[in-house]
């Protein structure tokens, strides 16, 4: 079980997630301590431990570049906020996010199981009526979340293709609709959002 950040490694998570939002660009610890009201030496120390967590993405000179999900470098989901560019880890914060947003948006991945892309039009914050569903990983044995947890939480085409791709790899975890996936995602992207006023997403 992956442990949970710290109080200040929580609060430099969060400010670093609306930052990436806001500006679409890596933020720096610097620019985060100012929005804290925190030392930025105490801030870099949370960086290195949200890092060594797998739970935020550093440049090589330490600015983030993801964190909470959202991500300003390629990765493994391509996520569009109205007509801004931007990646996720993992399906479920493709739809978390949006949905905590209530953002129009698109988002295009690729099933594990196929290779096929998979393209999703959000209206409003909402998925669309699809088949589609997320594949939702036991986080027992995941010690990096990006890296373990992450790269498991994939959209497929239908549920029985993700319940064959789970069951070939003996992975335990749960097939969700989007609409549940949204309902877990809001309430955890929401704390997050809570003092993100005044960015507009659409």
């Amino acid at each position: 079980m992956i442990p949970e950040p710290d109080d200040l490694a929580q609060q430099t998570r969060a400010a670093a997630f609306r930052l990436l939002l806001e500006t679409g660009q890596a933020v720096s610890a610097a620019h985060i301590a100012a929005e804290l009201n925190a030392a930025p030496s105490d801030v870099e120390a949370a960086h290195r431990r949200l890092d060594a967590a797998g739970r935020i993405r550093l440049s090589g000179v330490g600015q983030v570049l993801g964190s909470a999900g959202l991500s300003v470098v390629p990765a493994a989901h391509e996520l569009w906020l109205g007509s801004r560019r931007f990646w996720t880890w993992c399906a479920y914060d493709v739809v978390g996010i949006v949905g905590t947003l209530g953002a129009d948006a698109q988002s295009l991945s690729r099933s594990p199981a196929t290779g096929a892309p998979i393209r999703l039009q959000f209206a409003a914050g909402q998925p669309p009526a699809t088949l589609v569903v997320v594949f939702f990983p036991d986080d027992g044995g995941a010690t990096r979340t990006i890296d373990d947890w992450c790269s498991n939480a994939n959209f497929f085409e239908t549920r029985e293709a993700a319940l064959s791709w789970s069951a070939q790899r003996k992975m335990e975890g749960e097939v969700i609709e989007l609409d549940e996936a949204r309902r877990r995602g809001v309430a955890h992207w929401s704390p997050i959002l809570s003092a993100n006023r005044g960015i507009d997403s659409r």
